[in-house]
């Protein structure tokens, strides 16, 4: 049986069993969608009838360089006769620009707000060097100038003697100890709260910490649909104390699968000395992220897998700014454009979705008709990661208001 969270939906089924749980509710993707009309990019251009694969007509100008007279690449190569694009913004005239001269404007791309939610096991196993290597890492994220802006929070599990005596109630698991927050502003909360802790929980509720860490994590999703919001899932041993086949991996995988299903928060797991690596690997399959970060051989690693995972969570995803006037916009002429730190530009061309990235570069809109965020593919993540001195502008075309 699926069930929901009250703090989602006003409807609260509980239900155990070890099947995946499914979060939120239809209204709320329906909202979320409905708030995605409220996004698009800043700069506006228009066109009398040109469009973006080359048919261009009337002289409108444009932008492949590869159409009839007038085409223009966005790298300032002009076509026969027609109008040299200025990604700056401007137009600059040739011997036969149209009849409805464009101007375009653009902006830089903002990456995506990351939140991160990290659940840490406090089970007595995780006594000594797993746990002073475990806290040591997560602090020094907090307090790292690098991670400033992103917002974290955390949980701990099992919790001790809970009135009920159910140490794998997920209620006891959604709310966090210390509540997602800015960095750099929120790292003395955390750091306290982690000083405040020790390892002397006398079981792993892995399903029931899991599934609470994840309805408070896909709930912040909801309210805040434009960010990105990760769990960050460490532990060192295997499931137990829950009830069923809720100590089964595959059903724990199938929280993290529920969640990245309904609104996409991804699970991020690390394996610490004692735990079963393939037994966590499934979990963060499913949870989006391939497989595990191992630390089993050395937990002091700890720290570096949590500069991985901050810079994969932020890779190469950009919100879609929103517009600077009133203008409709054309979301099939969206331009992206790399400006290396060398000052070189160079175009990125758009694909229809991750499965048509293949090893080529190109981005795409994480919703097609009603995007949000602009997406690069792997290889042109890479190009921009590597560069961080470089910068990613975002250009969008719009109808003229023709009187």
């Amino acid at each position: 049986m699926f069930f929901r969270a009250s703090r989602i939906t006003s409807t609260t089924q509980v239900g155990h069993g070890g099947r995946p749980i499914a979060f939120g509710g239809a209204s709320q993707r329906t909202l979320c969608a409905l708030a995605a009309l409220c996004v698009a990019s800043l700069g506006l251009a228009c066109s009398a009838s040109g469009d973006r694969d080359g048919q261009a007509t009337n002289g409108a100008t444009e932008t492949s360089g590869t159409g009839g007279s007038g085409g223009a690449d966005p790298s300032g190569a002009t076509g026969t006769g027609g109008d040299m694009f200025d990604f700056d913004g401007g137009m600059m005239n040739g011997d036969g620009g149209g009849e409805e001269a464009c101007a375009q404007t653009g902006g830089k791309a903002e990456p995506v707000e990351l939140d991160l939610v990290i659940l840490l096991d406090r089970s007595g196993s995780m006594y000594g060097q797993n746990w002073n290597g475990a806290t040591t890492a997560i602090k020094q994220f907090v307090e790292d100038p690098a991670s400033a802006g992103i917002n974290v929070g955390i949980l701990y599990f099992p919790v001790d003697a809970p009135p009920d005596g159910l140490v794998c109630n997920y209620h006891h698991y959604d709310d966090l100890s210390v509540q997602i927050g800015a960095l750099p502003g929120n790292a003395p909360a955390l750091v306290q709260s982690i000083n405040g802790e020790s390892p002397n929980g006398g079981s792993t509720p892995m399903y029931g910490a899991l599934e609470g860490a994840l309805f408070n994590a896909t709930a912040y999703k909801d309210a805040h649909p434009n960010h990105k919001v990760i769990l960050v899932f460490a532990s060192d041993g295997d499931p137990n104390s829950c009830p069923g086949n809720q100590n089964d991996i595959p059903s724990i995988a199938g929280l993290a699968k529920s969640a990245l299903d309904y609104n996409g928060v991804e699970t991020y797991v690390v394996a610490i000395n004692g735990a079963s690596v393939l037994n966590l690997d499934q979990i963060a399959a499913a949870g989006g992220t391939m497989k595990s970060y191992d630390v089993t051989a050395n937990v002091a690693q700890f720290a570096q897998k949590m500069t991985e995972i901050r810079s994969k969570a932020l890779a190469c995803e950009y919100v879609v700014p929103e517009p600077s006037g009133n203008d409709p916009l054309e979301l099939d002429k969206a331009w992206v454009k790399h400006t290396n730190g060398a000052g070189i530009e160079k175009e990125i061309t758009q694909t229809t979705g991750a499965a048509d990235c293949g090893v080529g570069p190109g981005w795409y809109y994480d919703d097609p008709k009603k995007p949000q965020k602009i997406l690069l593919c792997p290889a042109s993540c890479q190009v921009v990661q590597a560069d961080p001195d470089g910068k990613l502008d975002i250009f969008f075309g719009c109808k003229p208001d023709i009187h």
